[in-house]
């Protein structure tokens, strides 16, 4: 279904100018073409925020080309961070997530909606820390610098003692 076309009219900076005459889109060689796929893009962009599948495909490619550099640079020099490669892996799921189950609006079931939103973040962020604990686990960590993740535990591991201590006091304290 073909609509009409209305034209507009615009006035850019000179920079812009230039950057729109050098911009490559597939097939947009005019300006009016390119104006017409860059529209098209962002129409498809913002429909991709209302689904976890489209949020996580849009976060992977905008961080893919980074990812790829890391990994080019990793084979390069032999050398692999699983931190890195576990937080990238975990990134893009934990920000499809809270764009695509943030209510859109403030009538849409808001409270229910946070309430689940908490939830799934929860299980995200400790499944991660989870993950990160375990590269503590032996001597060698796999990471660029083996110290990388035993030297930031100790106040992690603080952190759990105070809250184990408080939540067996306040067991405690419950039950008499």
């Amino acid at each position: 279904m073909s609509s009409k076309t209305i034209p507009i009219s615009a006035r850019v900076s000179h920079e812009d100018a230039e950057f729109i005459s050098q911009l490559q889109i597939n097939g947009a060689t005019t300006p009016s073409d390119k104006l017409r796929a860059i529209i098209a893009e962002a129409r498809r962009q913002r429909s991709r925020t209302k689904d976890y599948r489209g949020c996580f495909q849009m976060i992977q490619e905008l961080i893919m080309p980074v990812i790829e550099t890391i990994r080019q640079v990793e084979l390069d020099h032999h050398e692999h961070s699983e931190l890195i490669t576990r937080s990238a892996e975990w990134l893009p799921d934990a920000l499809a997530y809270i764009v695509s189950s943030a209510p859109q609006n403030l009538d849409d079931n808001s409270a229910e909606k946070i309430h689940r939103l908490e939830q799934g973040l929860a299980d995200r962020v400790f499944g991660l820390i989870e993950s990160v604990l375990q590269m503590g686990i032996t001597k060698r960590c796999p990471c660029y610098d083996t110290d990388t993740v035993s030297q930031r535990v100790e106040p992690i591991l603080e952190l759990a003692q105070v809250i184990e201590s408080t939540s067996i006091r306040t067991k405690k304290e419950g039950a008499k």
